[in-house]
């Protein structure tokens, strides 16, 4: 039978699908109108922003009955949503729409669904304190590649509140996953020099020696299957290297002076990912620089690392088995997407990814999450939090 969210969760949620915070464009309304309500609360607030302060990270504590900073639960979520441009929607996208028992809007189901409950929750806990604190988590460019996380994670451990558990609330319709694959995302620029096509040889052409990185990454990442094995756990299950885009040259009679391509690769979580970033670069350092600088000595190849996303390791303490037992749904799951908790397990806090809403729905046209899964998550951190008393 299915359930309906308290008001509280929905009125949230309408708020945050208002704001548009596309990870292209400042979340600081967001940000302001949740940490009033955390002041509202006499909650203790902390921010961390990116150097040019335009975006933050909102960490609130509510104190245990004793005062307690100190082993909490930390609920997490992200506050950036991806751009709409290109999609048709059936209503407007930052306007929460409720048709057939589902809640459409963008960031509905990733994962402002789950900032809703959470915030929902937050009046009642404020009323009536757990034992143990509750801290609640908003990070800024998750959909960039976790970028704003770190900053905010470090604080936590500045302070040292070492909490005793993390949910990190992404769409997984409600069942555990624990464990992702690990993720790192490039941008290559290639720096050749330009010329009329008649005289090739008086230039150097950067679309070739681009071809010949991306020829080579085809090669690493079937070498990186066969090296890491399988793990049937995911899908797929193996790691994986996609070129995603490349740009270049201006005309099709000049020899072309830049190209730039981006990639990004994924690992199982026991492989060394910083292995795989070496081998590329060496590649670019032994066999390409030298070839090209060998027609041209100010020919240059740069490789940026736009993101790199720690894997989340599979961890059955207690803290993290005690919060799948009091789930409907205990079958475990691995992904192979990337998500902020693989950061809060390098801190050495245990992790479960939990949330409402399909990753099948995320990102697209009608996004959506339905009121029976914001109701069962409702009811699922209430049993969390409720198991300290």
């Amino acid at each position: 039978m299915s359930q309906i969210p308290r008001d509280a969760t929905l009125d949230w949620l309408a708020c945050l699908i208002a704001h548009r915070s596309v990870s292209s464009l400042s979340n600081m309304t967001l940000i302001d109108d949740v940490a009033a309500h955390f002041h509202t609360l006499g909650l203790d607030v902390r921010r961390t922003t990116n150097d040019e302060g335009t975006k933050a990270n909102l960490f609130a504590t509510l104190p245990g009955r004793a005062g307690a900073y100190e082993n909490g639960l930390v609920l997490s979520g992200h506050t950036d949503v991806v751009p709409v441009e290109g999609q048709d929607w059936a209503s407007d996208p930052f306007t929460m729409s409720i048709r057939n028992g589902r809640v459409h809007g963008r960031g509905a189901c990733d994962m402002k669904g789950f900032l809703g409950v959470m915030l929902g929750l937050s009046q009642e806990l404020g009323e009536h304190p757990p034992l143990h604190p509750v801290h609640f988590a908003l990070s800024f460019d998750e959909e960039l590649g976790c970028l704003g996380a770190p900053l905010m994670i470090r604080d936590i451990v500045a302070k040292g509140y070492r909490p005793r558990a993390c949910i990190v609330g992404e769409p997984t319709e409600m069942g555990p996953v624990i464990a992702h694959k690990a993720s790192r995302v490039f941008e290559c620029h290639v720096r050749g020099k330009a010329c009329h096509s008649s005289r090739p040889q008086d230039g150097v052409n950067a679309i070739t020696y681009a071809s010949r990185i991306v020829a080579f990454l085809h090669t690493l990442g079937d070498r990186i299957r066969l090296e890491e094995g399988e793990d049937p756990a995911f899908d797929p299950p193996y790691g994986t290297l996609v070129v995603g885009t490349i740009r270049g040259g201006v005309a099709t009679n000049s020899v072309p002076e830049a190209c730039t391509l981006t990639f990004t690769f994924r690992t199982l979580p026991p492989t060394n990912a910083a292995r795989i970033e070496d081998i590329i670069r060496t590649y670019i350092t032994n066999d390409i620089l030298p070839d090209m600088q060998q027609e041209d000595p100010t020919a240059d190849v740069t490789l940026h690392r736009r993101a790199s996303v720690p894997a989340m390791q599979a961890d059955h303490c207690e803290a993290v088995t005690s919060m799948i037992a009091l789930l409907d749904k205990t079958q475990e799951s691995c992904v192979s997407y990337g998500t902020e908790a693989g950061l809060f397990q390098e801190a050495s806090i245990p992790t479960l990814v939990c949330g409402p809403g399909s990753i099948l729905q995320a990102h697209r046209a009608d996004e959506y999450v339905t009121l029976d899964q914001l109701a069962q998550c409702e009811a699922w951190l209430r049993k969390v939090i409720a198991r300290d008393k």
